[in-house]
């Protein structure tokens, strides 16, 4: 009889090996996300200027950003998308699956060391899995730009 038990650490050759699988199978989720957002990406342009000016002072002196936010054609973005953009998406997971297998032992060996962490955290009380959800986040962010 077969037994259960749980995994305890994150293989980095299953993560490689769904990865690719992964992106392709999500290219039509990708585009039917892109096409239907909950915001519409030029909604607000001027909201969106304010946290584009502090990388590009430049151009929103010149007010380059509202004036072509204001301009997009939505039914030409959404051609792209649907020409192009589901494609080279799912294209993408093969495209840069040696990059991604390169990573995954790291990213695995992260992945297991915070999962240790968190699993021997208490979890009975509301504030319990709030500290458990904050652990994991900031343990993980630790690993940000090493991997």
């Amino acid at each position: 009889m077969a037994t259960i038990t749980p995994t305890l650490t994150v293989n980095p050759t299953t993560m490689a090996a769904n990865w690719t699988t992964g992106v392709q199978n999500n290219s039509a989720k990708w585009l039917a996300k892109y096409l239907a957002p909950s915001v519409l990406f030029n909604a607000n342009p001027t909201a969106s200027q304010a946290a584009w000016v502090a990388g590009v002072t430049a151009a929103a002196a010149a007010g380059s950003y509202a004036t072509g936010m204001s301009s997009v054609n939505l039914t030409t973005v959404a051609t792209n998308a649907t020409t192009y953009g589901a494609a080279n998406y799912a294209a993408s997971g093969t495209k840069k699956a040696a990059n991604y297998s390169a990573k995954t032992p790291a990213l695995a060996a992260a992945i297991t060391s915070v999962r240790a962490t968190v699993s021997a955290m208490p979890n009975a009380t509301l504030q319990d899995r709030i500290n458990r959800m904050t652990a994991w986040a900031n343990g993980m962010a630790t690993y940000k730009g090493t991997i």
